[in-house]
């Protein structure tokens, strides 16, 4: 997972908490319009302090593991395996090659 990718991730579950907690909020505010005590505040403060609480917690797990998920040892492991085959690729003999770019010069001169 990339740096950019995490941001995404981030980005994504905070605005689906406050989006939620924000339906929540209204919802709670239309419930309790008619009581004029302090209970009526109650709600939606939980409400808010949930949300708060959520998204604190979201930016400290996605910030404790971020070199974790930057680079895990899968995708350590993959990306030697690709430069052995890249590796093997280059030391392959060139005559295909050249063969292939010769052909590809071939038609594209044909078609101008």
């Amino acid at each position: 997972m990339t740096i950019s990718t995490q941001r995404d991730v981030r980005v994504t579950i905070i605005s689906r908490i406050w989006a939620y907690a924000t339906v929540m909020f209204l919802i709670s505010i239309l419930l309790n319009s008619q009581g004029q005590d302090r209970k009526v505040l109650f709600l939606p403060a939980i409400i808010v302090l949930g949300a708060v609480t959520s998204t604190i917690i979201v930016l400290r797990k996605l910030r404790d593991h971020r070199h974790e998920t930057l680079f895990p040892s899968e995708t350590l492991e993959e990306l030697k395996q690709r430069i052995g085959n890249l590796e093997a690729i280059a030391a392959s003999d060139t005559r295909h090659w050249d063969h292939s770019l010769k052909q590809l010069e071939q038609t594209t001169l044909d078609r101008s």
